[in-house]
């Protein structure tokens, strides 16, 4: 069979890129309802033609390209051992963590597992689309080589934590509680990219120019964020600059923490209102906030 229940998804960190994984590695889940939503690999095939033949004559491998993406709903802070480079909580200079990713799928008559390896997340969202939805994490990246299988590489794969509903989300700006939040998406961006030589898979997966945003929706609740889009607090009228100012995203289940994010420095880069004029909805303002120092939860606490 190949329907539910036939799949399997896990994942472990590579010792060095391409260089495997440790001597019995910890094999770990992403979360619940796990959506691997692409998981390609190019050989980027280069046609071959030759002079009076409209075919081709040859077809050439070149690059090898790989590109994963996988959702999951958030239960625990497990993958910041990937996707932050310092200290599982937050961005410094050099090498990007990379993982061996392990998809298996139970059919018919046998098993076929596709080992990813060198895997380097380069995009992060994490999804909070109101009270009503459960909390998504969407991660990412290329891959640099891959192998078949045809018996599961992890047979204990850990698991831990509760689903994250709406409820348990939170937001605090310059120091002031989003107590009619609506949505709230935080994205990393730029995390890594791949070094590439005259060998046709990559060599190293290094850290990019990340880039942290959040896109914020609330109901109208007071002119806060209105004046930090003007240029600080407090502000009537266009300033010449837009002052920076903390923010911290924090995620729980019946009151204890599963993941957070503090951000030292955000600022509005827009701002803007949604249905002013109508009975029937309340008005919204809508925020995308850029920022930077990001310090996330630590999984190994």
């Amino acid at each position: 069979m190949t329907g539910a229940g036939a799949a399997s998804v896990a994942w472990a960190p590579e010792t060095s890129y391409l260089g495997g994984t440790a001597t019995d590695p910890t094999y770990r889940e992403p979360g619940s309802n796990i959506q691997v939503e692409d998981a390609e690999l190019s050989r980027n095939l280069l046609e071959i033609y030759a002079p009076g033949d409209p075919e081709t004559q040859a077809l050439l491998a070149q690059n090898l390209e790989g590109q994963l993406s996988i959702s999951w709903i958030l239960t625990n802070d497990e993958f910041h051992r990937l996707i932050f480079n310092d200290g599982n909580t937050g961005f410094t200079s050099g090498l990007a963590n990379s993982a061996e990713v392990y998809l298996g799928v139970d059919y018919i008559s046998a098993t076929t597992e596709r080992q990813l390896k060198g895997w380097a997340p380069a995009s992060v969202q994490v999804v909070y689309n109101g009270p009503t939805e459960t909390v998504r994490v969407t991660v990412t990246g290329a891959y640099g080589d891959e192998v078949k299988n045809t018996d599961l590489t992890a047979g204990t794969i850990s698991t831990s934590g509760d689903e994250v509903p709406g409820h348990g989300a939170s937001l605090t700006i310059n120091g002031v509680s989003m107590t009619k939040l609506q949505s709230a998406t935080l994205n990393f961006e730029n995390i890594s990219r791949l070094h590439l030589g005259p060998s046709q898979k990559p060599v190293d997966a290094v850290i990019g120019n990340v880039s942290t945003s959040m896109d914020v929706t609330s109901i109208y609740d007071g002119p806060e964020q209105y004046s930090l889009a003007l240029g600080s607090s407090g502000a009537t009228s266009v300033e010449p600059d837009v002052d920076e100012v903390s923010a911290s995203l924090s995620f729980d289940v019946n009151g204890s923490e599963v993941a957070s994010y503090d951000v030292a420095g955000v600022a509005p880069d827009t701002y803007n209102w949604q249905d002013l004029v109508n009975p029937d909805n309340d008005l919204q303002e809508s925020v995308n906030f850029l920022g930077h120092g990001v310090t996330g939860s630590d999984p190994a606490v």
